[in-house]
């Protein structure tokens, strides 16, 4: 992956504090904090995520090994707490004087961070999906969709690509995300000429028969949690095609199952073919969502770095949201509400077996 937009600076890679013996934090022009559960039960969830932002680090360092002093990576372990994540933050901001933050695995945590980002004026790049709320924040950076516009990628896919008219909605009424990721589909479906037939909670064990009266030719379904949801089960059991998000944690069922994510192994893109294939050659497994958006994220803030070293007296900042930068789809852009605008793919599940199926792009 050695295209021009990526061959800039390379970074330091510091696991611990102090820094690795072969730079110094005194020595670096730019410091970017990474903080992600290293220990806690949320750590075998965000290990990928340390791995990815490694992997770009040395790759940057192996092409320009001469410049590895002035980027410096610190990490800090939020030990799946909030209350530790405040903390971490805390001495990322005041003691190592960071310009910039990789935000968590746990949105939580992140949550929990705005109020001395925003005091600092440190700008900070989420590598998960988040809720609207989170998104508003001026500090707050995106290289994923938010759960509102997975929502509307799925809802835009079935209604265009799928040529579906009559769409149902199942979601769990005390989950905020699937609310948004249900609005979000909703908002689509409609936009490209569909109809919501109707809109019920997994918990509403005895509504099938009233579903299927409606004739739905596709269900929306952010999410299924466990195994005691009939309605679910009951969708699963039918040969109506569902649409979902990474969230679904069930196998298909008699029909199909699409799903809208920020990234998948099965897309044949050159520059996700070229990105999985680094990844696992040097940690002998797949990348996950996590790690794709976090490689992202360490290459999207290189570049635009450098682009603000291009020209005199041009901000960081200023730089990250109005140039075009490279990811692994390619060129992408930072929208007004600060998110990485970027293809995102969709894939299909019939019987345990998935497939690429295509991309939205995001309007």
């Amino acid at each position: 992956m050695k295209d021009k937009l990526t061959r800039i600076f390379v970074a330091s890679w510091l696991l611990t504090l102090p820094v690795l013996a072969q730079t110094s934090l005194k020595d670096a022009s730019f410091k970017v904090g990474l903080i992600y559960p290293k220990t806690g039960p949320l750590a075998p969830y965000a290990e990928s995520q340390a791995k990815a932002v490694k992997l770009g680090l040395e790759e940057f360092r192996q092409d320009h090994p001469e410049l590895a002093i002035q980027i410096a990576v610190v990490v800090a372990d939020d030990k799946s707490l909030a209350s530790e994540g405040m903390e971490a933050a805390q001495r990322l901001v005041e003691t190592q004087k960071i310009n910039m933050l990789i935000g968590s695995f746990s949105n939580t945590v992140n949550q929990s961070l705005l109020e001395i980002l925003e005091a600092s004026n440190t700008p900070m790049l989420l590598v998960r999906s988040t809720g609207d709320e989170m998104i508003s924040h001026r500090q707050v950076f995106s290289m994923v969709p938010s759960h509102r516009w997975l929502g509307r990628m799925a809802g835009f896919y079935a209604a265009q690509s799928l040529k579906k008219k009559r769409a149902g909605l199942i979601y769990h009424a005390d989950d905020a995300i699937s609310i948004e990721m249900n609005e979000g589909f909703k908002e689509a479906f409609i936009k490209a000429g569909g109809q919501i037939v109707g809109s019920w909670t997994a918990q509403q064990h005895d509504a099938w028969d009233s579903i299927k009266g409606l004739q739905p030719d596709s269900l929306f379904i952010p999410a299924a949690f466990g195994g005691a949801e009939s309605l679910i089960d009951s969708a699963l059991a039918s040969p109506i095609d569902i649409l979902s998000t990474s969230r679904f944690l069930r196998k298909a069922g008699a029909g199909a199952l699409y799903k809208a994510k920020t990234f998948t192994n099965l897309d044949p893109n050159q520059g996700v073919k070229d990105f999985v294939e680094l990844y696992e050659k040097r940690y002998q497994q797949k990348p996950d969502e996590l790690a794709a958006a976090s490689y992202e994220s360490i290459r999207i803030i290189l570049q635009a770095y450098f682009l603000s070293l291009s020209v005199l007296d041009k901000p960081m900042l200023e730089a990250m949201q109005t140039k075009d930068l490279g990811g692994i789809y390619g060129i992408g852009r930072f929208t007004g509400e600060r998110a990485f605008i970027r293809p995102i793919p969709i894939t299909r599940e019939i019987s345990g077996k998935e497939e690429f199926r295509g991309r939205i792009q995001p309007e």
